[in-house]
């Protein structure tokens, strides 16, 4: 996401003979307690409003107006960097590599919940479908906040499925790590929107255990130690 598939499906880990390939998916933190079936919540008490959930840039990169913003999770759904990027972090011919969600029964995805400003919710969501116009659509999902006090509800969320013409899929890690290594785009280069996500999960939600995001960062951050030292020789 700069923000369906079967369920995600692990492949071998990463080995010494050949390239590592893609960590299994992230299994859902359940001590929050359960909540109610995707597609039942509705709005708390005065949460009546449209809500955006943020997995991606729009986690560190908030260029929208917005009245509350609660962190949480979304249940069913694991986060990757299956989707290229055009528009953004990398150009027609050379795509960098943004998240999406794909469906995974025993996955979630944390990250961010933004209450859209009341009377204005259709100029911002119209930005933002702009903002995400490079192969995302919207759905509808169960969000579960953070703070167990407050009560799932619904939000809308930016996915970009194996169907849109952007949609990149699954390779293994280092090669998605050298993609991001060598992409730029329009919003900057590719390694950054890596960090910046990082950082921003790590910074809230600390017990949080994203395997693929935080295998990738480590995995980018080897090879550009690696041209740095070559480039001192």
């Amino acid at each position: 996401m700069n923000i369906s598939a079967a369920a995600v499906t692990a492949p071998t880990p990463r080995g010494s003979a050949a390239a590592p390939a893609e960590p299994g998916p992230p299994r859902c933190r359940r001590r929050l307690g359960p909540g109610p079936p995707r597609g039942s919540a509705q709005a708390p008490p005065g949460r009546a409003a449209m809500w955006v959930f943020g997995y991606g840039s729009l986690i560190w990169k908030v260029d929208f107006p917005y009245q509350e913003k609660l962190v949480g999770r979304v249940r069913g759904y694991s986060r990757r960097f299956w989707q290229g990027s055009t528009d953004h972090r990398g150009v027609p011919g050379k795509p960098g590599r943004v998240v999406t969600l794909v469906e995974d029964a025993e996955g979630c995805v944390w990250g961010v919940a933004y209450r859209l400003p009341a009377g204005k919710e259709g100029e911002v969501k119209a930005y933002l479908d702009f903002r995400e116009k490079g192969g995302y659509r919207t759905t509808t999902v169960i969000f579960y906040p953070k703070d167990a006090s407050v009560p799932p509800f619904d939000v809308l969320l930016y996915i970009g499925t194996r169907d849109n013409p952007n949609y990149l899929g699954p390779a293994p890690l280092e090669d998605i790590a050298r993609q991001i290594l060598g992409a730029a785009g329009p919003s900057g280069r590719n390694t950054e929107y890596l960090f910046e996500l990082a950082n921003s999960i790590r910074s809230l939600v600390p017990e949080d255990v994203d395997e693929h995001l935080f295998s990738l960062e480590t995995l980018v951050k080897e090879l550009l130690n690696k041209h740095q030292s070559l480039n001192c020789l």
